[in-house]
């Protein structure tokens, strides 16, 4: 035989690839969706606003706030969809535990590959794995995207940081 690789080792290197482009065909496949502008994502919800002085005694009632996190998933997450929603939920347990047993703060996964939520994907205008924060506020709903949170996904540490900090932003 000639110094090159045998028949058996040039099919176990092609089917090796071909294993490998599976896998992380997988693995990204429907995770990221494409960046999109929208009107209400804000990297500062406290940006542009503006207070109107009243010149009155009492003082106004907090504003009613409930914040609903919500991941979107296909019905076979891969590691880096199931780590989004793992981590924002850990997130909201460890850093708003009264919040998240009172209801103020929930989180919620929903396949939106399923009939069932074809009316809540339209509502989000999901077009593949995400999440998104929902802010309930005097009975107005504000949709924020939160899928900057994909650059995260394999730092947990770093996910937690950023994401308490967006929610308390919002609280």
């Amino acid at each position: 035989m000639g110094t090159g690789m045998s028949r058996n080792q040039k099919t176990f290197l092609i089917a090796g690839i071909i294993i490998t482009g599976i896998i992380l065909t997988l693995l990204f496949c429907g995770c990221i969706e494409p960046e999109k502008e929208t009107n209400n994502v804000t990297s500062n919800p406290l940006q542009n606003t503006t207070q109107d002085i009243k010149t009155t005694s009492s003082i106004p009632e907090p504003a009613d706030i409930i914040i609903k996190v919500v991941k979107f998933e296909p019905a076979r997450p891969c590691q880096s969809c199931a780590n989004i929603g793992d981590f924002a939920k850990e997130t909201i347990e460890l850093h708003f535990p009264e919040d998240y047993e009172s209801g103020k703060i929930s989180y919620e996964t929903v396949n939106f590959q399923d009939p069932e939520n074809i009316d809540m994907a339209k509502k989000y205008g999901i077009r593949g794995s995400s999440l998104y924060i929902n802010v309930i506020k005097d009975g107005k709903e504000e949709i924020i995207d939160a899928n900057d949170m994909w650059s995260y996904v394999w730092d947990k540490e770093e996910y937690i940081k950023v994401f308490k900090n967006k929610l308390d932003a919002l609280n």
